[in-house]
């Protein structure tokens, strides 16, 4: 007790100030209710700034927004005010960080939510502000653009109808970009296969009566010679478009091999270069965004670990890289974790005695006198 008490001795005012009072905390068992805790203690700023870090930990829009009003409690003349304002503003970069997520899973109004509850006077509130403007006016383009790809789809103006689809990649929403366009495209690709196959039955319908009205007249064959002949100039132009090996050239290729019909002898040949072309049109266009992540995570600091996450998460579902994507991702978010404890460590939960050393956001030292 004699070396404690020369120690608090020696500390500087604010650090002495907080060792008393946290000695007063000593016996509570983690974050009480602010009533019960206020009964057992004279300093409730304190025990707002205690509960409030006990809360951010959490990293979930609840526990962020009660970390913030909690650590509001504090008063701007107390000991603590300047902590209370540090971690409202770590709390608030991560509550829009969590309401990008939910946007980015196709969750809006969750994202809406989570970014709303951003105090006024911190400095993601106009970012916020705009992300939610931002957001709203992806969404309504998102469901535009399907509506209109949809459309073409049931006119039977498949290039149209893919081309519009396309527009959903431009968008930079993970959803929209990832299970929507592969929905909307394999709807589209459905509906096309199954006209051509209506039309072949009905062809074949029209053959059948044509041979019991008129034997000896058969025009069977020489649809089937056009069909022949216009399958394969589709198959030779997506060749000559994809030999380019360009991002434009390969999605011209892709379309002009979809326009090969079920039934012709080309089909399957031209559904594997339709498959081999996309996978070339996905390294083409996902490669650069994974290229720039590596090179932002190599700096290894959590600004740079959070903007190389952002860039790989560009790559789309279903992409040729799309797993060693989230592989990356996996891998950032998992040191980005291990920066964060270290920087700000938790309190064990078996400790009987709260330390300044064990709290998110450690206490300044008020000056020297």
């Amino acid at each position: 007790m004699v070396t404690l008490g020369l120690l608090l001795l020696a500390l500087p005012l604010g650090v002495g100030w907080w060792a008393v009072n946290v000695l007063r905390f000593q016996h509570l068992s983690g974050c009480q209710s602010l009533a019960e805790a206020e009964n057992q203690t004279d300093d409730a700023a304190a025990v707002s700034f205690y509960c409030a870090q006990e809360s951010v930990g959490q990293q979930t829009v609840d526990g962020l927004s009660e970390a913030i009003r909690m650590a509001r409690l504090v008063p701007s003349e107390h000991p603590l005010a300047a902590q209370s304002d540090r971690l409202v503003e770590q709390a608030s970069q991560s509550l829009l960080a969590l309401a990008e997520d939910s946007f980015q899973g196709g969750n809006l109004e969750e994202a809406i939510d989570a970014a709303r509850r951003i105090p006024v006077l911190t400095a993601a509130y106009k970012t916020a502000d705009e992300r939610i403007e931002s957001w709203q006016t992806a969404w309504d383009t998102a469901q535009s653009v399907d509506s209109d790809a949809q459309a073409f789809a049931e006119r039977g103006q498949w290039d149209q109808a893919f081309a519009k689809a396309r527009e959903l990649r431009q968008l930079g929403n993970r959803y929209w970009d990832g299970d929507r366009y592969q929905a909307l495209v394999q709807k589209i690709q459905e509906a096309k296969e199954n006209k051509a196959a209506q039309t072949k039955a009905e062809r074949e319908q029209q053959k059948v009566v044509q041979a019991n009205v008129a034997p000896r007249f058969d025009p069977l064959p020489d649809w089937q010679k056009e069909q022949e002949k216009e399958a394969a100039a589709n198959l030779d132009r997506a060749r000559k478009l994809a030999s380019a090996g360009s991002v434009d050239g390969l999605r011209a290729a892709t379309d002009a091999a979809g326009l090969v019909l079920y039934g012709t002898p080309q089909y399957e040949q031209a559904q594997q270069l339709v498959g081999q072309w996309s996978r070339q049109l996905q390294e083409l266009q996902d490669r650069p965004y994974l290229t720039r992540a590596i090179q932002l995570a190599g700096k290894g600091d959590m600004p740079s670990l959070q903007a190389a996450i952002a860039e790989a998460s560009n790559v789309s579902f279903g992409s040729a890289l799309y797993q060693e994507a989230q592989t990356k991702i996996g891998q950032w978010t998992d040191a980005i974790q291990k920066l964060h404890l270290q920087a700000y460590p938790v309190r064990p939960a078996n400790s009987s005695l709260v330390s300044p050393s064990n709290y998110a956001i450690p206490p300044a030292a008020a000056p020297t006198p």
